[in-house]
């Protein structure tokens, strides 16, 4: 039941976490302007303001930059596509154009606006804007009293589950700000290695592709493979099938240094998902809250996990019980006070 209201209020549920999850990596940048001395709300201001102003300037380069090659690149996946389907229409295969289409109907079929289109588009522009709206209010007040909202949720608790509580929410925000600093680097690092890989390929539109790979970085193994596919049509396209495959075994090679070098090196153990979790993970948060969930599946799932594990071995650690062993305990006690 919790689920389905959480789903049900997702315009407002989603700015909330996504503030909590920036608000993890930004708040030791206020606690430490705090420690020098700031006022509470100074420091915030500025963490806040600093943030945001950077974001509006990465964006902004990425506007000037990469909007105008980006279209280039979808048509060239186009053409990628039609060359794929024109060889899936030939030998060895043979594939019927009827059927092709019916293939691309049902890929297609739940993507196009219908007759309500324009009324979905204004409501969802509308929920976008009050989203960022709550969230740069959520991520403010969150940075300035958070230890504050935090003191108040902990008298609320029960005290025998209060040290629990305190742990497992502990947990959450060190993930959080791993999760995202983590994946921020080694999508930076992505975007590099398969940018260097184009170039000595010769493969055009380097800096999109590049972008277009940083930013699947923050979908584990799903978006490195999307942008992956995207630069091997690109490739199809301009330089032929050999050089496509090309792309695609850098990419593959990326994703191996990725798995077992980087994210080793570093996100904890306790970040760390098997592959199969992260890819069902994935596409469970893309079916029910778009990119969006796809996006903060992982991280919630990791949290879950560093919980029931939590709970798993939290009395690891606490000496036995067991009444035998009580009842011998008490028996030696008492012989050994009895005797002269």
């Amino acid at each position: 039941m919790i689920v389905f209201i959480l789903i049900e209020l997702y315009v407002v549920v989603v700015p909330v976490v996504l503030a909590l999850f920036l608000a993890s990596v930004l708040e030791p940048l206020v606690a430490r302007l705090r420690r020098h001395g700031w006022p509470p709300a100074l420091a915030t201001a500025a963490v806040f303001l600093g943030a945001l102003a950077l974001l509006v300037m990465l964006v902004g380069w990425i506007g000037n930059a990469v909007a105008d090659e980006l279209s280039d690149v979808g048509e060239r996946v186009d053409q990628g596509i039609e060359e794929v389907r024109n060889w899936l229409q030939g030998e060895p295969l043979n594939l019927s154009a009827e059927r092709l289409d019916k293939l691309k109907d049902d890929l297609t079929s739940g993507l196009s606006p219908g007759t309500a289109g324009l009324g979905r588009r204004a409501r969802a522009v509308t929920e976008a804007f009050g989203g960022a709206v709550l969230l740069l209010f959520t991520l403010f007040f969150v940075m300035k009293d958070g230890f504050r909202m935090a003191d108040w949720f902990k008298e609320r608790i029960p005290p025998a589950q209060r040290g629990d509580a305190v742990e497992i929410v502990s947990r959450a925000r060190r993930i959080m700000r791993q999760y995202l600093m983590a994946t921020a680097l080694t999508g930076l690092v992505d975007g590099i290695l398969i940018a260097i890989a184009l170039l000595v390929l010769g493969v055009p539109l380097v800096l999109p592709l590049a972008v277009l790979t940083f930013v699947g970085g923050f979908f584990p193994l799903v978006g490195a493979t999307v942008a992956g596919l995207v630069a091997a049509l690109v490739a199809l396209v301009d330089s032929g099938f050999t050089v496509a495959l090309l792309v695609v075994a850098a990419t593959i090679a990326v994703q191996q240094v990725e798995g077992n070098l980087l994210q080793p090196l570093i996100l904890e153990r306790a970040v760390r998902l098997h592959p199969l979790v992260t890819v069902v993970a994935v596409g469970a948060g893309l079916l029910v809250g778009g990119l969006l969930g796809a996006f903060l599946s992982v991280p919630l799932v990791a949290i879950a996990a560093q919980a029931a594990n939590y709970y798993r071995t939290r009395d690891d650690d606490q000496p036995s019980t067991d009444p035998d062993e009580e009842g011998q305990a008490v028996a030696g006690s008492a012989a050994s006070g009895s005797s002269p």
